[in-house]
C-alpha cells in the first residue's frame, strides 16, 4: 500500500496526536531563543506555534480528551507573546520603512517615538519572561507532555480520517463565510450586495474607522482556517493547496492594515495631537497604504462573497483524495 493510502486510513486519534505533538514541539523548540532575545523571529515562531496548537485542539475537540482549561490557558499565553511581538513589528516598520524618508524637522520626534518604543518593548519583554516562567505556562507544558505520553480519546478517535475529514473542515469554513468582516466596505441596494467603489475614498475610510475591529477579527479567523487547512493538506489535490495560499495572502493583506492601525493608534496616543502635525510623512504614507489596502483586498472580498465560489469550496472539502 502506498504512503498516501496509509495516511488517509490513519485513525483520527493517531492523526490528532501527531498534529498536537508536532505543534507543541515547535513551541518548545523556540524557548531558549526567546529567552536570549537576540532574534525576534523566535518569538514570532513561538507565538505561531501556540496559535497552531490551539487550533489543533479546537479542530480535534470531538476526538481528544484534554485537561480542562488547557485551550484557554494557551490562548492567554499566546496573547502575552503577541503584545511583545506587536512591538517588535512596530520597531521594524519604523526603522526600516520610515526613518530614511523623514524630514529633518521630523527626526527629533521620530527619536522620541523610538525611545518610547524601546522602553515599552523592554517592559513588555520583562512581563513575557514572567509569563514563560510562571505557573500557567509551566503547568500547561506539563499537562500537554503528560497527555502526549498517556493520551485520552473519545470513541470518535477510532474512526479513520478518510471517513470524517469533511466534517472536521467544514465547520470553521462555514463560520468564516458567516463573518461580518466580509461586509466591511460594501453597500446593500435593492437587496443586492455591492462593493463600495475605490474612488469613494471618504466612505471606505469611514468604514475602516467604524468597522476596523471586524476586519482584524476576520484576519484571526482566516488564520485559524489556514492552520486547520494546513493540517490536512496531504489529503487533497492542488486546488486545495491554492486555497491555502489564498488564505495566507488574505491574512497578509489584513495584517498590513492592522500594522498601520496599530502604528496610528500608538503615535496618536504618544503625541495626543493630529499625526499630520508632528509626523506628516508617516501620516501621508498611512493614508496611501489605506488606498493600497482596498485595491488588494477588494478582489479577495468579491471572491469570497460569491455564492458560486462558496459552493465550490464546500464541494472541494467534501472530496479528499481517495
Amino acid at each position: 500500500m502506498q504512503e498516501d493510502q496509509l495516511e488517509i486510513a490513519i485513525a483520527l486519534s493517531d492523526y490528532a496526536h501527531q498534529v498536537i505533538r508536532q505543534n507543541f514541539q515547535k513551541v518548545i523548540d523556540q524557548e531558549k531563543a526567546v529567552f536570549k532575545d537576540k532574534d525576534p523571529e523566535a518569538l514570532h515562531q513561538m507565538r505561531v506555534g501556540m496559535r497552531r496548537l490551539r487550533t489543533a485542539m479546537r479542530v480535534f475537540s470531538n476526538v481528544v480528551i484534554l485537561p480542562d482549561g488547557i485551550s484557554e490557558a494557551i490562548g492567554k499565553i499566546a496573547k502575552g507573546l503577541g503584545k511583545t511581538r506587536d512591538l517588535d513589528v512596530l520597531q521594524k516598520v519604523m526603522s526600516e520603512r520610515y526613518q530614511s524618508i523623514l524630514t529633518k524637522a521630523e527626526q527629533p520626534k521620530f527619536e522620541k517615538v523610538m525611545q518610547h518604543l524601546g522602553k515599552q518593548r523592554s517592559h513588555s519583554f520583562v512581563k513575557l519572561k514572567q509569563i514563560l516562567k510562571g505557573d500557567r505556562y509551566q503547568n500547561c507544558k506539563l499537562l500537554i507532555q503528560d497527555w502526549l505520553v498517556h493520551p485520552d480519546y473519545t470513541t470518535m478517535g477510532s474512526v479513520s480520517v478518510s471517513e470524517i475529514l469533511p466534517d472536521l473542515l467544514l465547520p470553521l469554513i462555514c463560520q468564516l463565510f458567516l463573518h461580518s468582516g466580509w461586509l466591511v466596505g460594501t453597500t446593500m441596494q435593492s437587496g443586492r450586495l455591492s462593493l463600495i467603489p475605490l474612488e469613494n475614498t471618504e466612505e471606505l475610510n469611514y468604514q475602516l474607522r467604524r468597522f476596523g475591529d471586524e476586519l482584524h477579527d476576520l484576519r484571526k479567523q482566516i488564520k485559524g482556517v489556514r492552520y486547520q487547512a494546513e493540517f490536512f493538506d496531504t489529503f487533497y489535490e492542488d486546488e486545495y493547496k491554492q486555497r491555502i495560499d489564498e488564505f495566507r495572502n488574505m491574512q497578509e493583506v489584513l495584517g498590513q492594515l492592522q500594522d498601520n492601525t496599530f502604528l496610528s493608534d500608538f503615535l496618536r496616543a504618544l503625541f495626543t495631537v493630529d499625526l499630520a502635525q508632528v509626523l506628516p510623512t508617516i501620516d501621508q504614507i498611512i493614508q496611501q497604504d489605506t488606498q493600497i489596502f482596498w485595491q488588494k483586498w477588494q478582489p479577495f472580498q468579491e471572491h469570497y462573497l460569491s455564492l458560486d465560489f462558496r459552493k465550490s469550496l464546500r464541494s472541494l472539502l467534501t472530496t479528499p483524495t481517495a
